[in-house]
């Protein structure tokens, strides 16, 4: 419980009583990062309500954008822009073209470069437009989505710290990634896998009256494995990608990949489901 709170604090701004820092027990509870998702997505979702029901008497035209806004936000504030910031320092790194010792040094510099600068730019433009996509094309599966895209994101960091080795000697994201082997994979899997799988039972079930055959709420079902079974290939291919240009992962390239996964994950659930319904 111990690592989980220090998880929870140490990558989100949620207010937390204060714990001793122990650098072991975090390392080791990377494993229950998918959690800390289960909780930003609920906290994103908790504001949607609060948003709809202050600002019910708008048009839904009017709402609809202003919604994805406050999800936008909301997650930017729930985590202190932590991951952002490594998605802006990755992108000046590895898209300066230098030798793997210059791209570690310009990614660890904390000023922003055009590069960085550009991927933020297209990161909220394409979350925005998914978003929006998402909410026209069904309801339903948006609050599917904000309830789970921040748990399958997680699940990719967790999947890339046991994938490649740590490029520098030392750093934060290192005791993380010593720590993280097949078998945290595994029990990051399968709360990513239970927790989605149970969100999505009880929305189709409750919109439903559970009158639906199982053969629709198995298909449904599986259509969410092969997403998040793509995610995961795509994190391992991620990391390699990176391995192959820094000689390894740092915690800004674990930032990096939980926001494009976020991406990639969301444009999966518009896409995915139109090759099987």
């Amino acid at each position: 419980m111990k690592g989980f709170l220090l998880l929870l604090s140490f990558m989100t701004r949620i207010p937390m009583p204060k714990i001793d820092y122990d650098e072991e027990k975090l390392g080791k509870s990377m494993k229950y990062f998918p959690a800390v998702g289960v909780i930003v997505g609920i906290i994103l979702l908790f504001f949607c309500i609060v948003f709809t029901f202050v600002f019910k008497n708008l048009n839904y035209s009017t709402v609809l954008p202003l919604m994805i806004i406050v999800v936008i936000l909301t997650d930017l504030i729930t985590t202190g822009g932590l991951h952002l910031d490594g998605l802006a320092d990755t992108f000046d790194g590895i898209f300066s073209y230098r030798s793997k010792h210059k791209m570690l040094e310009i990614m660890k510099d904390s000023r922003l470069g055009s590069n960085g600068a550009l991927a933020l730019i297209l990161y909220f433009l394409i979350k925005f437009v998914l978003l929006y996509s998402l909410l026209i094309e069904n309801q339903g599966g948006t609050i599917f989505a904000i309830l789970t895209y921040p748990v399958v994101a997680r699940l990719c960091s967790v999947i890339s710290c046991a994938s490649s080795p740590y490029a520098r000697g030392s750093g934060m994201g290192k005791t993380f990634v010593d720590n993280t082997k097949t078998k945290e994979v595994i029990i990051a899997a399968l709360i990513t896998v239970v927790y989605s799988g149970a969100i999505l039972f009880y929305m189709i079930g409750s919109r439903f009256n559970y009158s639906l055959p199982l053969d629709f709420l198995m298909k449904s079902f599986s259509i969410n494995l092969l997403i998040i079974a793509i995610l995961g290939l795509f994190a391992y291919a991620f990391s390699k990608l990176i391995e192959r240009k820094i000689g390894g992962i740092t915690g800004d390239t674990l930032g990096a990949l939980l926001e494009i996964s976020s991406l990639v994950y969301l444009f999966l659930l518009i896409v995915a489901p139109t090759f099987f319904f």
